[in-house]
């Protein structure tokens, strides 16, 4: 909480994968030391609503809403208006890229699915970072199609 006190922070981006993000002891002593309002939920969908819902995150980030932005607002207004079964049903939506995400890495598989997805030619992936396979990348391409055709 110093950091937000002295006004080095002005939020914290909470991203720790759990099992549960329901059952979240780190989360919980974070937010008895530091205003909700400044904390957001920084892994995506995969553990948005709950953030929201359970803990009263103000907020969320995305990666995946790169792929389907209409839907990743819509998630987020049906959590700010307390309507938890529509934005379940969005979050789901997100979660077979969101796997790949995690199984693959985040920045990588965001970058090809962009480029699958129809969106825009990506070009090669930055030097250090390995692109996909030729199988991952078919893997994927359905999963990217999928979520964007889902936008329309």
């Amino acid at each position: 909480g110093r950091l937000i006190d002295d006004g080095v922070a002005a939020a914290i981006k909470y991203a720790v994968v759990l099992d549960d993000p329901s059952k979240d002891p780190y989360l919980t002593g974070l937010l008895r030391r530091v205003d909700r309002r400044r904390v957001i939920s920084g892994m995506g969908e995969r553990p948005a609503v709950v953030h929201l819902r359970e803990f009263d995150l103000p907020g969320m980030t995305t990666g995946s809403g790169c792929i389907a932005p209409r839907q990743c607002r819509e998630l987020f207004d049906a959590c700010r208006s307390g309507d938890w079964p529509s934005a379940e049903e969005r979050r789901a939506r997100f979660i077979p890229l969101e796997d790949l995400r995690d199984a693959w890495g985040p920045a990588r598989v965001l970058h090809h699915a962009t480029e699958l997805a129809g969106i825009a030619p990506t070009g090669p992936i930055t030097p250090y970072v390995s692109p996909l396979t030729t199988t991952q990348a078919q893997a994927l391409a359905p999963v990217a199609r999928a979520l964007r055709e889902q936008e329309a």
